[in-house]
């Protein structure tokens, strides 16, 4: 039996591909996503969307990330922030009020990391990486309401990895980046589309 043709930009299905809902996107602040490896051919995966949109975005694949020369290359590019809600976490308000403080410093010596999987899964991510123990944390407002309607989450707050960073670089950019979730939209209204109806009555 023959594979399904993929699309060899986004690896989606050529049915499922989303490359012409995707618009170039400069950011300043760069966004590193340690994604799991289970992520990486999952269907209603977001990830993609980011790193074919914006222009300081890359994807490192993995759960231990120890031995990885490119992620220890890329950790001490810049100041890197780890995207996490803890009680210690910064607001991205703080984190551009901080920049504007430090006239040594902008927005471009900064590097948001992802962990792109699901919670139990980032979290296992965050535990077999000690040294994302050590960046300091920011997190995004728990008022966001996610349309990640494909996907379920044991969280009431959670947001895909797309609507995650769309929320955050809105914020410090003070820039539009809504062509991220005309992407996202279009991805999930495909995927509800291809469900059969008494599926799709589910979400």
């Amino acid at each position: 039996m023959s594979k399904r043709a993929r699309c060899s930009r986004c690896d989606r299905a050529l049915v499922a591909c989303f490359c012409h809902t995707i618009k170039p996107l400069n950011n300043e602040l760069s966004i590193v996503i340690l994604q799991h490896t289970s992520e990486v051919k999952h269907a209603k995966g977001t990830a993609k969307i980011a790193e074919l949109s914006l222009s300081q975005c890359q994807i490192i694949v993995g759960e231990d990330f120890s031995n990885d020369p490119l992620f220890e290359q890329t950790i001490n590019n810049k100041k890197s922030l780890l995207l996490y809600p803890n009680d210690t976490a910064m607001s991205p308000e703080q984190l551009v009020e901080n920049i504007s403080q430090d006239e040594s410093t902008n927005l471009a010596d900064y590097q948001l990391i992802v962990l792109d999987g699901s919670w139990k899964k980032a979290y296992k991510i965050f535990c077999l990486n000690p040294i994302l123990s050590t960046l300091p944390c920011i997190g995004i407002s728990s008022e966001n309401e996610s349309n990640y309607r494909i996907r379920k989450s044991s969280r009431s707050d959670s947001l895909s990895t797309i609507e995650a960073i769309h929320s955050l670089l809105s914020t410090v950019e003070k820039t539009n980046f809504d062509t991220l979730l005309a992407s996202f939209d279009a991805m999930v209204e495909f995927q509800l589309n291809a469900m059969p109806k008494d599926v799709q009555a589910r979400y």
